[in-house]
């Protein structure tokens, strides 16, 4: 709930020009300067000189001795201090991407120049003593150094608390890294380069990737950032890229990793494929160049990245004559291509421009994202991305105190998505068969970005005010449910039916189809468009030399996610199911307000705060109100040969169990009668009048504490509570002309909230003495209401009127997870660089076993795991609900009891390692020679991809042929993490090259 008065509180305050601000893709350096006696020195003159450009600023002490420089390059900087009467002091400082560095600055009396050659420790102290936001920043040197599987500089996130990987929720982002940040499922986190935006707003997630040796460093706000960051309820990325300087550099690589080099992944059935292997292959090429076009005035620097991959998915296949669900790997190629071109320009000491482009091009087969935990072959797609993405910023220093940055940015995005085979869909109580029924699809995104800022430095506070434009233009080609689904209530059959003298797939029962009324159209929605509208006012304000006060006001609109720009074309079928009228949320106000108190050492801080963040809806909300209407895209769902007539006797079976000659089959099983959708996907789906962005109240409080020199602990408290955040509810059934049958209509609400609570702990060492080191503990616990953060693609709420029966663990909800990292230089030229990472299992869902995808009504949501501890317990549970009268769905049948060695989770361990080599020619020439080791020690972590089950251990109560009081394939495994390539799979080598000057 909000609290008025604290909002009142915060207005009060701005008005008197206080608030607070985290510079995206830059940083500010800040500094008091004293004399031998700590009194303030007021007018002293400080240069600020970029090392590797030779860039420079100036700016002079306040009355009270403090200085700031906003909107700092990240990178290393000499600052030299002058004042009367003193000697001159020069500095060199190390700058971070989001860091409120604070530099302190004793001035001497001396008659000579006093130049402080500053050590590894740096001159910003180790310690944050201005900041309240809870962040970390993965440096240059972990981007370089660390192993990284498969190149993408975004899973070093994972090294910071809070963050992990996050369950796939959309065919395009089958090649994609989503970041999980605080609990949340991926689809509200926020990534920018350089500053700009570069969100899918179509789906979630992030667009364009960068090639690794073009990210200088990237800083992850997992938790209260500042009111100059919006659109996000969980975390941040910031990234920046890299620059060109005065010295001509460059390199080239080469990676290479084939099946010698791999182990089997544990799943791998070889019975399956004859005793071969799955196929898997990885080269990647990169490149870079960059140098000075004109010395101290212009740069340039481009970066190049090619990924040939031939890796495997792993499939079921069903084999009828022996009843049983093989496994074996399928094969997944991929080409991706990366590039960045970026120039600095330097008018003159007041002017600044940056000019970036980057481009992505991926090609690949992939699987399509289903409930069940494993597919068949014919559900793999043809993924193609294409991205485009263009920045121009524009920085004018006014005068020493006052700044101003203007950018303009633009992406492209563009993704088709085929599948590799005809539909339909067949869902099977254990496995998903057939082409998805959510492709074709084609997604094209235009984003016209507009940023101004205005810094400035006025006393002890650094006050900054801005806005932001966001034009987004959006189109969807939705080739969904044109093949079909059926969703049958066996794997196999086990009577024939059809009468013919032989049990085979024809005689399988199945409960419903759903495909569309027109199967031969898809549906286009050319506008899907939105703006987005923000502005910000903040200040950093120094109350005292220990004590930082971060305030700040953030205000943001979206003009058209909830379809108000098409309210008049909604199907007047569907009014009575709305009340009040439509307009757009216009009380998204984000106050925000923390603390940092230090010491007079600064060598410990106390820091904490209060903020509202608003997450932005994904344009696929609007989509499904414009395309499941009952028009545009009916849906036609039908009755399987299974279903029974209300006084339970069977529809299309006759007295001995055969098939009426006008039943569905599986040769024809579109042509039973029309009967309301039974699931969250079918039928109609209206928006909710009141729907309004996702909000989240985050809390946190925390410490810091230099320990040792260079040895930092962090630890942070914090709690988030988000409401508003959007479900489907069935609200009932309308007869639809369209399609001849009643239809049922799902209400996309803003109507359930999340809640996370977590210990978040660091240790880190900053490089020095040869070694750097760094240790992130996260102990949480996650809850929602949905299986998914905006889109009601799984199975509806059990009771549509009571939703807190759906509140219970999130699919990733890891309540520990441990990472540790170094990297340390050797003798000869060798370092060496691991990652040790380890988490606590995820919950299961229990679902039926007639392959509905639903969950057991009577057991909570992601139960396994949580309610239930052990199979022992579940089957307590099972076999009350069975004395109860408890069904197994549409089978009718008692629900199966499971093995006593059933398993819910598996525990994530997986050890990587880096050992390199360094040979150096005539000073300026490197080459690197280096392998790699992931998952040394060949740990097996089952683990699934989809939100729907990312256990990875079956999780349908499906009933044994022989004895359908049991499951016995219930709690077995059956993925691993990573599948072939990814974090955490079989162990695997790779070896490298790597040529620089």
């Amino acid at each position: 709930m909000k609290i008025r008065l604290v909002k009142l509180a915060i207005l009060m305050l701005l008005a008197m020009g206080m608030a607070w601000a985290q510079e995206l893709g830059t940083a500010v350096l800040n500094g008091d300067i004293t004399d031998p006696s700590d009194a303030v020195v007021s007018g002293a003159k400080i240069l600020l000189v970029n090392t590797a450009t030779g860039a420079q600023r100036d700016g002079s002490s306040n009355g009270r001795g403090f200085f700031s420089f906003d909107r700092v390059t990240p990178g290393d900087y000499q600052v030299t201090v002058t004042g009367k009467g003193f000697a001159a002091e020069t500095i060199k400082v190390r700058v971070e991407v989001g860091q409120q560095a604070d530099l302190k600055v004793k001035l001497t009396v001396a008659k000579q120049q006093t130049v402080i050659e500053i050590d590894d420790s740096g001159a910003v102290p180790s310690v944050s003593t201005t900041s309240s936001v809870v962040d970390g920043v993965v440096d240059s040197h972990q981007i370089d150094n660390l192993p990284l599987n498969g190149r993408n500089f975004l899973e070093l996130a994972l090294l910071l608390p809070g963050n992990t990987p996050a369950p796939n929720f959309d065919p395009t982002k089958a090649n994609t890294f989503v970041v999980s940040s605080a609990g949340q499922l991926g689809r509200g986190g926020s990534v920018t380069i350089d500053g700009n935006d570069d969100n899918d707003d179509a789906v979630g997630g992030m667009l364009l990737n960068l090639p690794q040796d073009a990210v200088q460093e990237f800083q992850i706000a997992t938790n209260r950032f500042s009111a100059e960051t919006g659109r996000s309820g969980s975390g941040v990325a910031n990234v920046v890229t890299k620059s060109g300087t005065n010295t001509l550099h460059g390199s080239a690589s080469i990676y290479e990793r084939d099946h010698s080099l791999q182990a089997l992944p544990a799943t791998f059935s070889p019975t399956a494929t004859g005793g071969a292997t799955p196929p898997f292959r990885r080269q990647q090429y990169s490149g870079t160049i960059g140098g000075p076009v004109k010395a101290d005035k212009a740069w340039l620097f481009a970066a190049f990245e090619y990924r040939d991959q031939l890796g495997g998915i792993l499939a079921g296949t069903r084999d009828a004559a022996t009843d049983t669900i093989s496994k074996s790997f399928v094969s997944a190629p991929l080409t991706d291509t990366l590039g960045t071109v970026r120039g600095d320009y330097s008018f003159n000491a007041e002017n600044q421009m940056t000019v970036r482009f980057s481009a992505q091009h991926a090609d690949g087969i992939n699987g399509s994202t289903v409930n069940t935990a494993i597919a068949g072959a014919r559900q793999r797609q043809n993924l193609t991305n294409d991205f485009q993405d263009l920045q121009v910023s524009w920085t004018r220093i006014l005068r020493p105190t006052l700044l101003n940055r203007a950018s303009f940015g633009f992406n492209h995005f563009y993704n088709t998505t085929d599948p590799v085979t005809p539909g339909p869909q067949l869902d099977f109580p254990s496995i998903t068969d057939g082409a998805s029924f959510r492709v074709p699809q084609a997604t094209r995104q235009n984003r016209f970005q507009f940023d101004d800022s205005l810094d400035w430095t006025r006393g002890n506070h650094n006050i900054r005010a801005g806005a932001q434009v966001q034009a987004i233009r959006a189109y969807f080609g939705l080739g969904v449910f044109q093949g079909g689904r059926v969703e049958f209530v066996q794997d196999f059959a086990n009577f024939d039916h059809s009468n013919d003298g032989v049990i085979n797939d024809q005689d399988l029962l199945f409960a419903a189809t759903i495909r569309s009324d027109h199967p031969d159209l898809a549906l286009n929605i050319p506008d899907s468009n939105n703006n987005h509208v923000a502005a910000y006012i903040q200040d950093d304000w120094h109350v005292a030399p220990r004590l930082t006060l971060n305030l700040g006001l953030r205000y943001e609109i979206d003009t058209d996610v909830n379809n108000v720009g098409h309210y008049s074309e909604i199907n007047p079928i569907l009014l009575p199911f709305l009340s009040g009228s439509r307009h757009k949320d216009t009380n998204n106000w984000g106050p925000r307000i923390g603390f940092n108190w230090a010491n007079a050492a600064g060598k410990v801080s106390v820091h904490g705060g209060y903020g509202i963040y608003y997450d932005r809806i994904t344009l696929e909300v609007l989509s499904l109100e414009r395309g499941l209407d009952g028009r545009a895209l009916p849906i036609d769902v039908r009755a399987g040969n299974a279903v029974s007539a209300p006084d339970g006797s069977p529809v299309y079976l006759d007295a001995d169990g055969h098939f009426q000659p006008f039943a569905p089959t599986l040769a024809n099983p579109f042509i039973g009668f029309i009967f309301p959708g039974a699931g969250a996907a079918e039928g109609i789906d209206v928006i909710d009048d009141h729907l309004q962005n996702p909000e989240v109240q985050q809390f946190n409080l925390g410490v810091q504490w230099e320990f040792a020199p260079n040895w930092v602990l962090k630890a942070d408290g914090v709690h988030n509570l988000g409401t508003h955040f959007i479900i489907g509810r069935p609200v009932g059934a309308v007869f639809n002309p369209v399609v001849g049958g009643e239809e049922g209509v799902t209400k996309l609400e803003s109507s359930v909230g999340t809640h996370y609570d977590a210990l978040w702990l660091t240790v880190d060492k900053r490089f020095s003495r040869s070694y750097q080191f760094h240790t992130a503990y996260t102990f949480s616990k996650s809850l929602n209401y949905a299986n998914d953060d905006q889109i009601p693609f799984a199975y509806p709420p059990v009771d549509p009127n009571n939703l807190r029966r759906e509140y219970g663990p999130t699919p990733n909800d890891q309540r520990h997870r441990l990472v540790v990292q170094a990297v340390a230089e050797l003798p000869y030229g060798f370092r060496l660089s691991p990652i040790w990472t380890y988490a606590s299992g995820v919950p299961q869902d229990i679902v039926l076993g007639d392959g509905s995808g639903s969950r057991v009504p009577e057991f909570g949501r992601n139960a396994g795991g949580c309610q239930f501890h052990n199979a022992a317990a579940l089957n307590a549970a099972i076999t009350a609900l069975n004395a109860a009268g408890a069904v197994n769905g549409s089978l009718g049948t008692p629900l199966p009891t499971v093995d006593s060695n059933a398993r819910f989770n598996d525990t994530f361990n997986t050890f990587d390692l880096r050992l390199s080599k360094d040979f150096r020619f005539r000073e300026r020439f490197t080459l690197q020679l280096l392998g790699e080791a992931f998952n040394l020690f060949n740990k097996t972590n089952i683990l699934g991809v989809s939100t729907t089950n990312y256990s990875g251990f079956f999780n349908a109560l499906v009933p044994d042929r022989n004895d359908p009081t049991h499951s016995s394939a219930f709690g077995k495994p059956v993925s691993t993490a990573g599948g072939v390539f990814g974090s955490g799979g079989a162990r695997a080598f790779q070896l490298g090259a790597k040529f620089s000057f």
